[in-house]
């Protein structure tokens, strides 16, 4: 009786864990966050809103990201925060889109860098706002 308890007690605290992980995480990158540089892509970039002349902003809720160009949605996508096995080796944090595209991303005190999960894509790097 004394195993049944334990095993139920640790299967309980994973699951809380786990869920708090994600939770957490998901807070962290909700917000709206201007577009500072992206490089990569197989020519080895960096591009700018300088550069380019645009400006990009993340909206990102519990449930959604959105992407304006200029002001004018271009993107909108529904996603979840998973961990899993990153291209760029162990495991991350990922956000995963309604279309199975994958981005990692790691959130500084006002800064948030998603890396796109594939090979000679961009790394992009934004601000809050």
């Amino acid at each position: 009786m004394k195993k049944l308890a334990c095993l139920l007690l640790i299967l309980f605290s994973i699951s809380s864990c786990s869920t708090d992980t994600s939770d957490s995480e998901n807070k962290a990158i909700i917000g709206k966050w201007n577009w500072v540089e992206s490089s990569g892509g197989i020519a080895g970039i960096t591009t700018t809103p300088q550069s380019t002349g645009k400006s990009i902003q993340l909206d990102i809720s519990n449930t959604t990201v959105k992407r304006y160009m200029d002001g004018v949605l271009v993107y909108e996508s529904s996603y979840s925060i998973q961990t899993g096995n990153s291209i760029f080796g162990g495991e991350k944090k990922l956000i995963v889109y309604e279309n199975d595209s994958k981005q990692s991303f790691v959130r500084t005190d006002s800064q948030l860098i998603l890396n796109d999960e594939c090979y000679d894509c961009y790394l992009n790097k934004y601000i809050k706002e």
